[in-house]
């Protein structure tokens, strides 16, 4: 399993941890990085966007085909799209691999079109006028013969190189590294050659087979930093040269593009890499894979290869990097400033372009792009009793009570493994747990009577929550003298809002015990603020995933809830009610 393990699979991804993507956009407006990765606002899906993981899993698939050395192949068998059987090839060299190997392409571009538009249909949010038929089967055709052409020339370079440093360790007991590359077929095969022997086409497409994300994997295959803060999901690593070469796959052209971003990312996965090699939980080689020396991008639509220069000073780009996460970790929603008429002023997210409801990154920034404003600019209604505004939720809160039933690390409704405990004052019970991992690791610490500071309150399935952060604090009763206590019983745990649909999302899959998991997301704007509605599970009613951007909605008893610092609403399909007023108008109805 190509990947340093995180007990908490895929739906342990923090929007404060650092990430290549989130680095890119950070670096090109903050603000933008803000509303996108920390908010989660999304924009409409377009075909292109669903893309990638597809392109990325069917090169992959490929690349797993392990041939038979004498027996030759079935012409288009390929094993990730299965059923296409032609007459036998023999295959006795790596061009007459690349041969077979082409014969697989009207099969797997089959599998990709039909998870495209699987894909297409599961999307809440179309851009408008597009359809997944705009993505023409030539296209996928030319990325397909571009990965196969790629990787065979590292198997021929490997070939010319006499299988490399390691090929007598692959001899001896197959793939020497200790997360081995990905293939079809168990174990270490039946074509190698004895030792002494001169390396054969067949080793050469074996030792050249490139660490990649396992499309068998459902989980997230994510290279976790020690300490927690960064994280990446690198697509390929050639490490058959007693180096590491590592490549970032893209399903578009690279003539005449602008690469400073895909070089921002595969320099965050070369630091990444070298961070992640003394990882405790890294199973260990029996080679010496080496360091990062190059750092490309393939883009397989006309097969154009982008060589980024590298990090120089890994140790000073740690301190770097490090001083960013901290620095996105610190920031909230006033920093927004999504009433600011001019632009932003210093130590505000923005720039002298972009401010208010406007960004200038959109979609690569910069004075050359207009404006784009992902909250839109429209007049909205604010409704009267027993709404409130998105401005006025809940915010932080400070109560005193006896701290016990310590838990954890434990995983919580995002899967996060956080520590908790329970606080009691009064006869009234309060769960207490850290926002997501590791943001409050010291609550254990303390037991006894306590005052905690600036709790994020809310609820979840009917249990008072106080969520804490890097921004809350627990005190002894002598230190916290002069602070005003809030009580627990009169902790607002829901709340009643009404706005504007701005941006829909949704997200499923396994996690890393097998368990099934979905969400969908609601960003509403009421001209005060915005906040994020969530759907989980059974929570997932068919008029909630029904929502269109431009809808105006009314939620009554929705639960309060906090993710990276910032509020939440949840939909309790017990006791949430949500109103509809669809766009266009038509008559509102009530739904549970």
């Amino acid at each position: 399993m190509p990947v340093i393990p995180q007990a908490t699979g895929v739906h342990a991804r923090s929007r404060r941890r650092l990430s290549a993507s989130s680095l890119v956009t950070w670096e090109r407006c903050k603000r933008d990085w803000f509303l996108t990765r920390r908010l989660g606002i999304r924009v409409a899906s377009h075909p292109e966007m669903l893309l990638g993981h597809i392109v990325e899993e069917a090169v992959t698939a490929i690349w797993m085909e392990r041939p038979h050395p004498t027996e030759g192949m079935d012409e288009g068998a390929s094993t990730w799209a299965p059923g296409h059987h032609g007459k036998r090839m023999e295959i006795d060299s790596l061009e007459s691999l690349k041969d077979w190997l082409r014969t697989l392409m009207r099969p797997v571009v089959d599998r990709m079109i039909e998870e495209l538009n699987v894909a297409w249909s599961d999307c809440l949010w179309k851009a408008e006028g597009r359809s997944i038929s705009d993505i023409k089967r030539e296209k996928l055709n030319a990325m397909i013969k571009n990965a196969i052409k790629l990787q065979i020339g590292e198997a021929t370079a490997c070939l010319e190189a006499n299988g490399g440093p390691h090929l007598e360790d692959f001899r001896k007991e197959g793939d020497p590294f200790g997360t081995p590359a990905p293939c079809w077929d168990d174990g270490i095969g039946t074509g190698w050659m004895k030792s002494g022997e001169p390396c054969s086409w067949w080793e050469a497409w074996e030792i050249a087979r490139p660490w990649v994300k396992d499309p068998r994997i459902l989980s997230a295959q994510r290279l976790f930093h020690p300490d927690g803060w960064a994280a990446g999901e690198l697509d390929v690593a050639h490490r058959w040269r007693g180096e590491v070469h590592i490549v970032d796959i893209k399903a578009n052209r690279g003539n005449g593009r602008d690469h400073s971003g895909v070089a921002h990312q595969l320099r965050f996965y070369q630091w990444l890499w070298n961070e992640t090699r003394e990882h405790p939980s890294k199973p260990s080689n029996r080679v010496d894979e080496g360091v990062v020396t190059k750092a490309n991008s393939w883009h397989l639509a006309d097969g154009f290869v982008h060589k980024a220069e590298l990090i120089e000073d890994l140790e000073a780009e740690s301190i770097r990097l490090l001083a960013v996460q901290n620095e996105m970790a610190s920031t909230s929603l006033d920093d927004l400033h999504l009433s600011s008429e001019g632009p932003s002023a210093e130590g505000r997210l923005g720039c002298e372009i972009c401010h208010g409801l406007q960004t200038c990154d959109y979609p690569r920034g910069g004075q050359e792009q207009p404006l784009h404003s992902l909250i839109p600019d429209t007049e909205i209604k604010l409704a009267g009793a027993p709404y409130t505004t998105i401005a006025e939720l809940p915010s932080r809160v400070t109560v005193k009570g006896s701290l016990h039933g310590h838990w954890g690390p434990m995983p919580n409704h995002y899967g996060d493994q956080v520590v908790g405990a329970a606080i009691t004052a009064g006869g009234k019970t309060a769960v207490i747990e850290e926002m997501g991992v590791n943001q409050f690791p010291q609550l254990h610490q303390h037991q006894g009577d306590v005052v905690v500071v600036n709790a994020a309150p809310g609820q979840w399935r009917g249990m008072i929550r106080l969520y804490l952060d890097v921004d809350s604090q627990i005190l002894s009763v002598e230190e916290a003298k002069e602070l005003d206590i809030d009580r627990i019983g009169l902790i607002p745990t829901r709340a009643n809002i009404s706005g504007m649909v701005i941006s829909r999302g949704s997200n499923s899959g396994t996690n890393a015990k097998g368990k099934e998991w979905s969400m969908a997301t609601a960003h509403i704007w009421d001209g005060t603020a915005l906040t994020e509605v969530v759907a989980f599970g059974m929570g997932r009613s068919e008029s909630f995933d029904n929502l269109r951007v431009g809808d105006h909605i009314r939620l009554m008893a929705a639960e309060i809830g906090w993710r990276e610092g910032t509020p939440q609403l949840r939909i309790d399909p017990r006791n949430t009610r949500m109103i509809v007023e669809s766009t266009p108008p038509d008559t509102p109805s009530e739904q549970d």
